[in-house]
């Protein structure tokens, strides 16, 4: 993360709050959007040219900051309105300001412009209400919240194009290979699904300099073929753009290493066992099916769209985003060492580990238990209103919310259990050092 960006972002997001009272509920609000906005301007900080530019565009793409403050507000409340009360006791009824902070009588009780009230209607705490209808949201059921954006689907016919020369086609038949290893040093990587000939293996070499040395060493022992980068030059500043077109029934194995260079895989649905490395550069991986899949992010973003892995799908980012995007895995595990970790249209259960970000999943459905761990950062899980389970939360520094429909066995200060729903079959379980937990 860039200190010059960090700086930026506070100064800019200071001229929104100057003029706030700063409740728990806004002090939250500011820390989650810094967090947000600063990963954005670091991500747009390589196309923007410069720090003040990306975090100008982190701001533009972000929407109205004053709106949000004023809504937050609205369902909060502020402390701007402290002022001597005007109380009044008669033989029916007890009024304070005039009903506006306090009025009790024979219809009711109700509590600062009726936040809380209670009358024949039922029990209304904010905006929830609870009567003989059950538990809602004014009178409408809870819409859990979207913690991503669409799905962009890839325009796979577009990733063919380059524009860079080819200058390297070699070919090898797929029908004897069960092992794909990539190997590249300083290239941009793209693997894709082979167009006409489906029983081939096509690996494609762009450069901006035609010299044999610089084409890649493949060597085939077996059933396994492995590709590495050729020659690159200290003083020349060669560009490599590299296409390995795998045909759409391989079923084999495959193991990709980027050390310098963005990596797409998009379009291959009958994978078995995958492990991605990237050193430095973004990873991006869109309509795949694999038995496993493991991705290693040292440095750069991780962003998983249209995902099916049947067994094991394990995440590493040391420096930067995990963004998730219709995604469904037997089994999750993430961890992201700097940076945050956003989920939305999940299927599946695990563990998801943020040590200095937050963590934000939406499921579609629960399949196993889920356990999230944040050190700095707040946690939020949104999971189908149908699904019944268990949970613990517990937040050292900061707020625990469970959802308005929650059974809650233990309550403590900074600690919630307990169940929701009647046949519970998973465990859901939330630890965050410093910041909020809310489970939806």
């Amino acid at each position: 993360m860039s200190e010059k960006i960090e700086q930026l972002v506070a100064m800019r997001l200071a001229t929104y709050f100057k003029q706030q009272t700063m409740t728990p509920a806004l002090a939250e609000l500011k820390t989650e959007l810094a967090t947000d906005l600063n990963e954005a301007a670091n991500d747009k900080l390589a196309t923007s040219g410069s720090a003040e530019a990306a975090v100008a565009e982190a701001f533009s793409d972000f929407g109205d900051i004053h709106d949000l403050i004023a809504q937050v507000n609205a369902e909060n409340g502020t402390n701007a309105d402290l002022h001597a009360h005007r109380v009044v006791i008669d033989d029916d009824s007890l009024m304070i300001d005039d009903g506006e902070t306090l009025k009790m009588d024979a219809t009711g009780v109700s509590i600062n412009h009726g936040a809380i009230k209670a009358d024949a209607s039922g029990l209304k705490l904010g905006k929830v209400v609870f009567n003989e209808d059950g538990i809602n949201i004014e009178g409408r059921p809870g819409v859990k919240p979207n913690f991503g954006d669409p799905v962009q689907p890839l325009n796979l016919a577009g990733e063919y194009q380059d524009n860079l020369r080819l200058v390297n086609e070699q070919r090898f038949e797929v029908a004897a290979l069960t092992t794909l290893s990539i190997a590249y040093r300083s290239a941009r990587v793209k693997i894709l699904p082979t167009v006409g000939a489906d029983d081939e293996i096509i690996v494609r070499e762009y450069m901006n300099h035609n010299n044999a040395a610089y084409y890649a060493q493949t060597t085939q022992v077996g059933s396994a073929l492995s590709v590495a980068q050729g020659k690159v030059p200290f003083l020349i500043p060669l560009r490599v753009h590299v296409q390995i077109h795998v045909p759409a029934k391989f079923m084999g194995d495959l193991s990709v290493a980027s050390r310098s260079g963005a990596l797409l895989m998009a379009g291959l649905e009958n994978l078995g066992v995958v492990s991605l490395r990237v050193v430095s550069g973004s990873c991006r991986i869109g309509t795949v099916s694999a038995r496993a899949l493991s991705a290693d992010i040292v440095s750069g973003s991780l962003q998983l769209d249209q995902l099916r892995v049947t067994e094991q799908l394990g995440m590493l980012v040391k420096s930067g985003r995990l963004r998730l995007a219709d995604v469904q895995a037997g089994q999750f595990t993430a961890t992201a060492t700097s940076g945050s970790i956003q989920g939305t249209q999940l299927v599946g259960g695990g563990s998801w580990n943020a040590k200095s970000g937050a963590i934000k999943l939406s499921f579609d459905r629960l399949t196993g238990d889920i356990n999230l761990d944040a050190k700095s950062g707040a946690i939020k899980l949104a999971l189908p209103a149908d699904t019944s389970y268990w949970f613990e939360l517990e937040a050292h520094s900061g707020r625990v919310v469970a959802p308005a429909n929650a059974v809650k066995d233990h309550i403590a200060d900074g600690y919630q259990a307990g169940q929701v729903g009647t046949t519970p079959h998973y465990q859901v379980k939330g630890r965050t050092t410093s910041g909020s937990i809310r489970l939806y």
